[in-house]
């Protein structure tokens, strides 16, 4: 049969030749990612960068990387199961496939799985649903949430799982926070409701929880000419000693995470503010009554953190609360230099292909130069490369 006239659906004879079986292995990577993901948390596609770590078949030289690539090219081509996106800074005197990325197609795991001989892994998410409807009266609350997705913890069996959920009831009558109550319900794991708020309210409608304050560290200096939110600890404590000397005059603020665009960030039975001892206190009481919005103020409100989508997250949350905050370009900039010049890990190097496009902050220099970089170039820049 001429190669014009092969079938895309039907499986490549090639794939059985023992001089392919980097190829093999590069179809069965993309399967054991799809094995390892849930489907309803399948938020993007497998991909992989052409990397000599990551495909060093196509790294050795000569005729037969050049017959690899032909071979993962006809992957994309002819029968749709990738695709592949070059990388737009190579050097134009490396191979084309030099850290060029590609992404699986999902549509075509059906496909993949029959020529491979895998098939999907049998679910337990019906197993678990069985079980729930069978504990169902257990529970004075809607157990619908529960049962649409089954959880996990590692070393404990699903019956267990919900035992401990069983056990909250018998906590109705004590005020604790929902970290205590965790430790208490499954086996000392504190944090294992955290963001499960809403599932046990659901469970348990009249279960009254204890507020638990959201810790906020501040450091003042002696005026104040603005405000700065660092997500990371060491540029915060750097900050503090004037690691960038461009955040000096600013009230800064260690904000992990999400915490600044929480609900009861600016609530005073909501938030607890510690201010740094080498600080100038005698900005505490301005500063503490503009943030619980007792008193306006005309301080500039910025933001910097890690130049990756997450980062770009927490700024559009941080808007939420403090509407005017922009992203701060004395301290990105060198990052988006580092970014620009190709020197950004890509997604997968620092466990990061989860994190999720916001496609908007708000900020026009965070929407119109930063994200659109981070795009380009398919990599991100952490915060604490900034060290001067």
């Amino acid at each position: 049969m001429a190669w014009f006239e092969i079938d895309p659906m039907d499986r490549p004879q090639w794939l059985d030749e023992p001089e392919q079986k980097d190829v093999l292995q590069l179809l069965n990577s993309f399967i054991d990612r799809l094995d390892k993901m849930p489907a309803n948390e399948r938020v993007r596609p497998p991909a992989i960068k052409a990397t000599p770590k990551q495909m060093p078949m196509l790294f050795v030289g000569g005729v037969e990387a050049d017959l690899q690539w032909e071979l993962i090219q006809s992957l994309s081509q002819r029968y749709g199961l990738i695709t592949i996106q070059p990388n737009p800074k190579r050097n134009s005197l490396e191979p084309e496939y030099t850290n060029a990325r590609l992404t699986f197609q999902l549509a075509s795991e059906d496909r993949l799985r029959d020529w491979l001989r895998r098939p999907h892994k049998t679910s337990s998410l019906k197993q678990w649903q069985a079980e729930v409807d069978h504990l169902a009266d257990s529970f004075p609350g809607d157990t619908e949430r529960l049962r649409s997705r089954q959880i996990h913890i590692k070393g404990v069996s699903p019956e267990q799982i919900l035992q401990g959920f069983i056990k909250i009831g018998t906590y109705h009558d004590r005020l604790l926070t929902l970290r205590q109550l965790s430790a208490s319900c499954f086996c000392g794991h504190s944090k294992f409701l955290d963001g499960r708020e809403e599932l046990v309210k659901a469970l348990y409608p009249d279960l009254q929880l204890r507020l638990r304050p959201l810790v906020v560290n501040v450091h003042l200096p002696k005026k104040i000419t603005g405000v700065l939110f660092i997500e990371n600890l060491d540029s915060y404590t750097n900050a503090i000693e004037g690691i960038p000397k461009d955040a000096s005059n600013y009230a800064l603020i260690y904000c992990a995470g999400f915490k600044g665009g929480a609900r009861r960030i600016r609530n005073r039975a909501g938030a607890s503010l510690h201010f740094s001892d080498n600080g100038d206190l005698d900005c505490l009481q301005p500063f503490n009554d503009w943030w619980f919005a007792a008193t306006e103020r005309d301080w500039p409100i910025y933001f910097w953190g890690d130049l990756d989508y997450s980062g770009m997250a927490i700024l559009k949350a941080l808007k939420q609360r403090f509407s005017n905050v922009e992203a701060w370009k004395a301290g990105y900039a060198p990052m988006l230099h580092q970014l620009n010049n190709g020197s950004g890990h890509d997604f997968e190097t620092a466990n990061k292909q989860e994190q999720i496009d916001p496609k908007i902050t708000g900020c026009n220099y965070a929407d119109q130069i930063l994200l659109p970089a981070i795009r380009e170039m398919t990599a991100f820049v952490d915060q604490e490369f900034v060290t001067e």
